[in-house]
């Protein structure tokens, strides 16, 4: 598990809730906390769309909202004038995105032994954090898909030019 504090938050939540560099996660769930609590489970109700939109969820394997679908109503949660008490947003790395960075550690471990990728990201006490997680359905005793977890998140947030120090 990676730790970092962000150390400019306001360039990192602009790019988190207006920008466009966190939008191709999944959005597992997210809590806001300001005068209520806005609890959102990101898992996708199929029965909520058409068959064409549920066929392409389904040929897609989406089984969560993209954050930058959600983005917005987060967003109009805690704008303002005052800053939230606190919030927590889980993201996911898609399948397809897991699966392409796990053909680095030469095929020991497969897609199908992956759970997810997580990033969970936590403003408490005036302070922004980020830890990657791992999630496998078996268990495995190596510690690979960490280690490769936590440097693709280490280069993402330094190709995004976001300011973090290590906790």
């Amino acid at each position: 598990m990676l730790a970092l504090k962000i150390t400019d938050q306001k360039d990192f939540t602009n790019k988190l809730f207006l920008g466009e560099t966190f939008d191709a996660f999944w959005l597992n769930q997210a809590e806001i906390i300001t005068s209520n609590i806005f609890s959102i489970d990101g898992r996708l109700q199929t029965d909520f769309f058409d068959n064409d939109e549920q066929e392409f969820l389904v040929s897609s394997h989406r089984t969560f909202s993209l954050w930058k679908e959600v983005k917005p109503f987060c967003y109009s949660v805690i704008k303002g004038k005052r800053a939230p008490l606190a919030f927590k947003i889980v993201l996911q790395f898609s399948p397809n995105k897991a699966a392409a960075l796990l053909q680095r550690l030469s095929g020991s471990i497969s897609p199908e032994q992956v759970t997810g990728l997580y990033l969970n990201l936590q403003y408490k006490n005036k302070a922004i954090f980020c830890t990657t997680g791992t999630s496998m359905k078996t268990f495995l005793p190596g510690k690979e898909l960490d280690h490769l977890w936590e440097q693709y998140v280490a280069d993402f947030f330094h190709r995004n030019g976001l300011s973090v120090e290590e906790v």
